[in-house]
């Protein structure tokens, strides 16, 4: 990372950076921000997909720019005074009992809602074209299920428990190939291309060892590519996710010394990409 090689660690200026992004990490703390990479992608979701029922072959499309970023200020908003503060919305955090796991459904299928006022021009099938979504979201969910812990000493993310691990695993994978069966048969190809990408990763979390980089990658890949692949048809998406993506990896690199988050699932892989 270039902002590493310009303040080294334990350098003067990496000293005073710290105080004052240390600070600005609590408050990003304090009302969850970084969830907003999920709660975004999902507010695209319901662009994209109305879109894409308009214009099956829609492709690179800025004109929704605008409209795009207002609907993610209105879910931000939504999510930062409403959700959190009420502990609506704690996917991560920890293990979600049974209405748990339908609040957060329903909070999903909200927030694709919110992405799609404007642009749905026959609500009875956008509705039904964004339940294959909600299986899908719910694939991932139960990977989130295993909450990861950061052991700031080590600078190591440990698994909290594995209880239930064939459980849940086995029907993120089942629910996955669920998504895939419907992309296809709704001709939807971001949701069965990403579901059938998505699969392998709770599958290898499920089969191999109990190790965190599994989950670790079962938790960050799926979601990175499901937002690259929205970005397909919304491209302007990918500005605001850049934007959080090296807003957390620079605070965190003054916070802790780590480069998080980061393509590398733990931080002595993550160190072959500073």
């Amino acid at each position: 990372m270039l902002v590493a090689r310009i303040f080294p660690k334990d350098s003067g200026p990496y000293e005073r950076c710290r105080t004052a992004l240390s600070k600005i990490g609590e408050l990003l703390d304090k009302f969850a921000v970084i969830r907003l990479f999920v709660i975004w992608s999902l507010t695209v979701t319901g662009t994209t997909l109305a879109s894409g029922l308009d214009d099956r072959f829609l492709y690179w499309d800025w004109s929704t720019w605008t409209s795009g970023l207002l609907r993610l200020m209105i879910s931000s908003l939504l999510f930062i005074i409403v959700l959190h503060p009420k502990s609506l919305w704690i996917a991560g955090s920890k293990r979600l009992n049974e209405s748990g796991f339908a609040v957060h459904c329903a909070l999903a299928l909200l927030f694709i809602m919110i992405g799609g006022i404007g642009y749905v021009n026959d609500w009875d099938r956008f509705l039904l074209n964004t339940l294959p979504y909600i299986v899908g979201f719910a694939a991932g969910l139960l990977v989130f299920q295993f909450t990861l812990v950061l052991d700031d000493i080590k600078g190591e993310w440990n698994v909290e428990h594995w209880d239930n691990k064939f459980m849940f695993l086995g029907l993120s994978c089942l629910l996955f190939g669920l998504a895939v069966i419907f992309g296809i048969y709704f001709d939807d190809p971001i949701l069965s291309t990403v579901s059938m990408v998505n699969l392998p990763f709770s599958l290898v979390a499920m089969v191999f060892t109990n190790h965190v980089r599994h989950l670790q990658r079962a938790r960050f890949y799926p979601l990175f590519i499901f937002s690259l692949f929205l970005c397909v048809r919304a491209p302007w998406f990918l500005i605001p996710l850049a934007v959080l993506f090296f807003t957390f990896r620079i605070i965190n690199y003054f916070r802790y010394g780590i480069v998080h988050p980061s393509f590398g699932v733990d931080f002595d892989e993550a160190s072959h990409y500073v």
